[in-house]
């Protein structure tokens, strides 16, 4: 997408504030110097880079825009006022870019003898999807997928909680689980779905199958009953009677650990 001037950036920056445009120009806003720099070690494309006098204040903001510009991406000085009118961030840093979604393939996670996956039934939280992304990025977790229902990936508040792991874990949004979940146990995958009164706890559990997926729900309802149906085990994370479920990126944090360290005593 050519963008040659600053009036052309900041208008593709403020429609890609709405999740409709997002879909159709598969495209979306990423904001801060670290995120950028994130962006850049994965290698993804960069249509243009937006920053005022403020970034310039940091010598990471200097060193930022030499490698931005080095790799021929447009950038763009704007009024800092301009840019308060673009930025949902409470302390913006003065720079933000916009970067094509990552294209990845589902077919690619199939093929490994051994992996780790998760699907999200229907999580409404934006932090909570964001830290469950930041988590399995740093617990090696290779692939999510995002139940129809499910917060947009790419909405802010998703991206700033992952810290830049959307550039390193493969996501797929919008699945219809229903449909997936059956296909993957026909090629080897293994379902454990964790729900609040399950009789099995977690750390009791077998979790040690090379295939294995974990079905984390939605904070209030939890996963709907036609796909824990599917699920090849169910388990609860112990609690004591006063306090009905955990916050679903803590629930998933802790099975996702329980899975590395059983797999490590193996």
């Amino acid at each position: 997408m050519a963008v040659k001037t600053a009036r052309q950036a900041v208008q593709l920056a403020r429609r890609l504030g709405r999740r409709k445009v997002r879909d159709v120009e598969r495209r979306f806003v990423i904001e801060g110097i670290t995120f950028v720099e994130e962006a850049l070690r994965s290698e993804s494309v960069l249509d243009c880079l937006v920053y005022t006098a403020k970034m310039l204040q940091h010598r990471k903001g200097w060193a930022l825009l030499g490698r931005v510009r080095e790799r021929g991406v447009p950038t763009f000085l704007v009024d800092e006022r301009l840019y308060e009118d673009l930025t949902a961030t409470e302390t913006p840093q003065g720079v933000l870019a916009v970067a094509l979604q990552p294209a990845w393939r589902q077919s690619d996670l199939l093929q490994r003898p051994s992996s780790l996956l998760l699907a999200l039934d229907g999580l409404q939280d934006p932090g909570n999807l964001g830290t469950i992304l930041r988590t399995g990025d740093g617990a090696g977790v290779d692939g999510v997928w995002l139940g129809q229902g499910t917060v947009d990936l790419y909405n802010p508040k998703v991206l700033r909680a992952t810290m830049g792991s959307v550039f390193r874990l493969p996501v797929f949004p919008g699945v219809d689980l229903a449909m997936l979940l059956p296909e993957l146990k026909a090629d080897g995958v293994q379902v454990v779905a964790a729900a609040p009164h399950a009789g099995q706890s977690y750390f009791q559990t077998g979790l040690k199958h090379p295939r294995l997926l974990l079905l984390i729900g939605n904070e209030a309802h939890g996963i709907s009953r036609s796909l824990l149906d599917l699920a090849d085990q169910v388990v609860r994370i112990p609690l004591r009677p006063e306090v009905e479920s955990l916050n679903a990126a803590v629930a998933a944090s802790l099975l996702i650990y329980e899975v590395r360290r059983q797999r490590l005593e193996r």
